[in-house]
């Protein structure tokens, strides 16, 4: 295998700034949707053998039915994205895992190898044998299963990750047979994906256009064009706002230019880490106020007082009761923290910032508190008389 040298671009930091806009996961739908087509096309065309002579004759994707997939999810099993059923021209069939993969880094050989396969078809998950039994024709139980596959773009650090230290020291290290490397068309992969126009516009301001005909280089203005678009949208907003609304990429990189000069993806980049950052500190103080002060004891001291005393822990109730009380928590938690949303935004319009509106709210918690305990007195009173 040719080896290939560590990564000269800071992944961390650009998967970090794209998640501001969804960037990852984005992209990892897209790869599922891509990666899925260019396999039916192989399947389609024979183009896939293993060393055993076994050729798949059809890929079952386990993610396009929604019940399949909370069915595998409550499995509490591990479950990959398609399985291959292949033969080898004798009337003799085997079953083989497919994960895609858009990153080498974050895959498990665990989530492939046949004994987790194994595990799962046993487990007899009735959406799963109801879909495998259609495709092959007979019930799936029985038949051998392979270790399975992962398909990745080739993008130069999946290639060096399998070489690279990290992956040596995994318990399973992925090994490069156990990976089928897909070529993409960077413009057609990425055009369809919201931020790909942010990522244009970042590019022409580097003046590094070209760099989007490669795949390696289209990746990174993307995860940066959705990234800042994402923060825009934020960064506009207080963050008392529960849904801040989506900027576009015109908007977007107009504000972004009122605020840094010369324009560049650098330095847009670095202006939104310092806002996020202290942004992400402000969330933190939101979510720590908005978290419910009255919890399970609060309510089991409250019946305790009008002579229903509870168990001490919540699973040793009933079920109906548990979910009756469980439900009244809810509630009670709802309006809290509605509460201090809207407070806090009133506070903003009112001419504070987000940091003093919060220490506002913080120097009220315990009238807050009062209000949560008085509404779950009111909603214990109604339960127990109704």
């Amino acid at each position: 295998m040719r080896d290939y040298s560590t990564p000269t671009r800071d992944l961390r930091r650009e998967r970090l700034a794209g998640n501001w806009g969804g960037a990852s996961e984005h992209i990892g739908r897209r790869w599922e949707e891509v990666g899925l087509d260019i396999l039916r096309r192989r399947v389609n065309c024979d183009d896939l053998r293993t060393e055993n002579g076994y050729r798949p004759q059809v890929a079952v994707p386990l993610a396009d039915d929604p019940d399949l997939q909370l069915a595998l999810s409550r499995s509490g099993l591990p479950s990959p994205d398609v399985i291959l059923v292949l033969s080898n021209g004798h009337g003799e069939r085997i079953l083989q895992a497919l994960d895609f993969k858009w990153n080498l880094e974050f895959a498990s050989y665990s989530q492939i190898r046949s004994e987790a396969l194994q595990a799962l078809i046993e487990k007899g998950v009735a959406p799963l044998h109801t879909l495998l039994q259609g495709s092959l024709g007979e019930m799936p139980d029985g038949l051998p299963i392979m270790d399975g596959l992962l398909s990745a773009p080739r993008l130069p650090v999946n290639q060096w990750f399998l070489g690279s230290e990290q992956n040596k020291r995994q318990e399973y290290p992925i090994e490069p047979r156990e990976v089928m490397f897909e070529e993409l068309d960077p413009l057609a992969f990425f055009e369809p994906l919201p931020g790909w126009e942010m990522a244009k516009t970042l590019a022409a301001a580097d003046r590094s256009q070209m760099r989007l005909q490669s795949l390696d280089g289209a990746e990174h203005y993307y995860r940066l064009g959705a990234g800042l678009q994402g923060a825009v949208g934020q960064l506009r907003v207080s963050v008392f706002v529960r849904k801040p609304p989506a900027a576009t990429a015109d908007a977007a990189i107009e504000w972004l230019k009122a605020k840094v000069r010369p324009p560049s993806s650098l330095g847009f980049l670095q202006y939104s880490e310092k806002l996020m950052s202290a942004r992400s500190q402000l969330l933190i103080r939101v979510r720590a106020l908005s978290r419910c002060p009255y919890r399970f004891a609060d309510l089991a001291e409250a019946l305790k007082a009008r002579g229903k005393p509870l168990p001490e822990r919540e699973d040793g109730m009933p079920p109906q009761e548990r979910e009756g009380w469980g439900d009244l928590l809810r509630r009670v938690a709802v309006q809290h923290k509605e509460l201090i949303y809207r407070t806090g935004l009133k506070l903003v319009e009112a001419g504070l910032s987000d940091a003093d509106a919060l220490t506002r709210l913080e120097g009220e918690s315990r009238r807050f508190a009062a209000q949560a305990r008085s509404h779950a007195e009111k909603l214990i009173t109604a339960t127990l008389e109704g």
